[in-house]
């Protein structure tokens, strides 16, 4: 094993040490007032979603050297159900942003979000094989106010009514 570890770790110096030489260095992390006022765990105030009660817990976490948003979501329906997603963003210094969400029901439902944000709203509109959403996201200090919108389809790819929500989060 130690034969392995040394050669790679040389390796791995070497080519730090080549990039950083060529200016290969990773940009500046993203900053975004809105963004920084988004993370932290947040906890929703329970709220009806497909005839059950739900309630979420939310983490938000910049990464990779700040260039992505990071979101976990774990929702507990009244029936005992969880639900959980993993949710990546790319955000941009003018505000755009594109993303992708990864759930419990595997790579068919995997969403692609864009965006943009201003001020203290973020505006997400959201697209996989099962339909579409959108959500108007607000900060107000330590409460996150989202108003979501779906349009699901059925099993044989019929659309469903629209289903809205509006969550109020409060910072933990």
């Amino acid at each position: 094993m130690k034969k392995i570890f040394l050669p790679a770790i040389l390796i791995l110096l070497f080519v730090v040490k080549n990039l950083s030489a060529q200016g290969m260095m990773p940009p500046d992390p993203i900053k975004s007032p809105l963004l920084e006022s988004m993370m932290g765990t947040w906890v929703s105030n329970p709220y009806e979603m497909m005839g059950e009660k739900m309630t979420d817990e939310v983490t938000q976490s910049m990464i990779m050297n700040g260039q992505f948003m990071q979101i976990n979501v774990k929702s507990t329906a009244s029936s005992g159900f969880v639900y959980e997603a993993l949710i990546v963003i790319a955000p941009s210094n003018d505000g755009t942003f594109t993303g992708w969400a990864f759930d419990i029901f595997g790579k068919n439902a995997v969403t692609s979000y864009t965006g943009t944000s201003k001020d203290n709203q973020m505006f997400v509109t959201g697209t996989s094989n099962w339909g579409t959403e959108i959500r108007n996201i607000t900060m107000e200090g330590n409460v996150m106010l989202a108003n979501v919108s779906f349009k699901m389809k059925d099993a044989n790819g019929k659309e469903m009514p629209e289903m809205t929500a509006a969550i109020t989060y409060n910072k933990k």
